[in-house]
């Protein structure tokens, strides 16, 4: 039986890291030997991670990559040097320790962050970069005892089911990670969640966005952006990335933030060309991605964004709008997990849409379509509402038009990203 028929990954277990530990425990707790920076919020977390990864590689460390959750294929969640971890080698850990797990009754998610631990111990990593699954406090990547670096990207209201209804709560669950030995970097946040960052880290040095670095000159195209950074210590003009967005900006400047606390922790090999290097070698799929493909011997460009919350959402509005996007109305493949507010979704990004295709998502979370279709008939005449059986479908049905935009869920994303490959 596939692993993914045992191990499920919302299983409504017991919050907490007895399992976690249990088993790492068993295999000598790989997690203690290597270097790692940890990384939670609500958004831009997957975006900073590859941001600091790569101005690793470019520095020329051996760093791992663990991020969540994956789009295509299950290894990318598994990475060092930007390379997914072997077909081989996955399934020789599948085969060793999955029977294991199932006697420590990991979840599905708890068993990959741990096998992530094994895999970048036994490689002999020099660094790895972890990224929070859900929350942070009980979250499995909080095996960790002593991270590097604590950084929080930022703090919006996403899985209230679990993390509470409150910024302040939700803050108070991804400060969780911070430790007494790590220094604290965090993104653009509200007083009310910085304060409670303050209050978790006490004697840490804490950086704000707003207070200790900040970018100017920004520049935007559709081929990429262009900043200048200003830190304390460290000035650097013109730097390029791919990943499209202002919020993208900050997502690098944390990260550059972030390397220069790594310099002191022996990192030296780090210096202003790897970091602009890193930049520029970044890339991360579904954020505000856009592809050209053929789709029935038909060309057009599909724009791809995994944004599945309030603040994720407003961040794909405010980029569509800056790149001209939004000066036609486009036609929209939209789906969302049951968890999200999927109504305040619809809302904001119908008045963009002549033509809605909901496809059904490959994921028992995932919201009905026919339910998806009576909130778009609030804002959408009825015969530019599609209902399909599958991504296939959809992208099938939308090949006449020029430009496509696939938002709303990374599910969605990823099924949009496997059919057009």
């Amino acid at each position: 039986m596939n692993f993914f028929e045992k191990l499920k990954e919302y299983e409504g277990k017991t919050p907490g890291l007895l399992r976690i530990k249990r088993f790492l425990s068993i295999f000598e707790n790989p997690q203690d030997k290597i270097k790692v920076v940890h990384i939670a919020g609500t958004n831009g977390k997957g975006s900073c991670a590859a941001f600091i990864a790569e101005i690793l590689k470019s520095s020329g460390y051996k760093t791992g990559l663990y991020t969540s959750p994956h789009l295509v294929d299950i290894k990318e969640r598994i990475k060092i040097n930007g390379k997914n971890i072997a077909q081989s080698v996955f399934q020789e850990y599948l085969q060793k320790y999955l029977k294991r797990a199932l006697d420590c009754k990991l979840s599905y998610f708890e068993f990959l962050t741990a096998l992530s631990f094994i895999y970048f111990e036994k490689q002999k990593v020099d660094i790895a970069i972890i990224e929070a699954g859900l929350g942070g406090r009980f979250d499995a990547t909080n095996i960790i005892k002593n991270p590097l670096i604590c950084i929080i990207t930022s703090i919006s209201k996403d899985h209230q089911e679990i993390l509470g209804n409150t910024v302040e709560k939700i803050a108070f669950e991804k400060s969780g990670i911070i430790k007494k030995s790590s220094s604290v970097v965090c993104g653009k946040l509200q007083k009310k969640t910085s304060d409670v960052i303050r209050n978790k880290s006490k004697s840490n040095i804490v950086r704000f966005y707003q207070k200790d670095f900040k970018a100017l000159n920004v520049k935007m195209s559709l081929n990429g952006q262009s900043f200048d950074y200003i830190g304390k210590s460290l000035h650097l003009k013109n730097l390029q990335e791919k990943l499209l967005g202002k919020h993208q900006i900050i997502n690098a400047c944390v990260a550059i933030c972030a390397v220069q606390f790594l310099l002191k922790d022996g990192f030296v090999k780090i210096n202003s060309r790897n970091i602009r290097n890193g930049l520029e070698n970044t890339f991360w799929k579904a954020r505000f991605e856009i592809k050209k493909v053929k789709i029935n011997n038909k060309s057009l460009k599909i724009v791809i964004d995994g944004a599945h919350n309030e603040e994720g959402l407003k961040a794909f509005v405010d980029t569509y709008k800056h790149l001209g996007f939004a000066k036609s109305k486009k036609v929209f493949i939209f789906g969302s997990m049951k968890e999200k507010n999927y109504k305040l979704m619809v809302k904001k990004i119908a008045p963009f849409a002549k033509k809605v295709v909901l496809p059904k998502i490959n994921n028992t979370r995932s919201v009905s379509n026919n339910i998806l279709k009576e909130e778009f008939l609030k804002f959408v005449v009825p015969n530019n509402i599609y209902t399909v059986n599958s991504v296939m479908d959809a992208l099938s049905i939308v090949s006449d038009h020029k430009i496509v935009i696939c938002v709303g869920s990374l599910y969605l994303a990823g099924e949009i990203l496997a059919n057009i490959k």
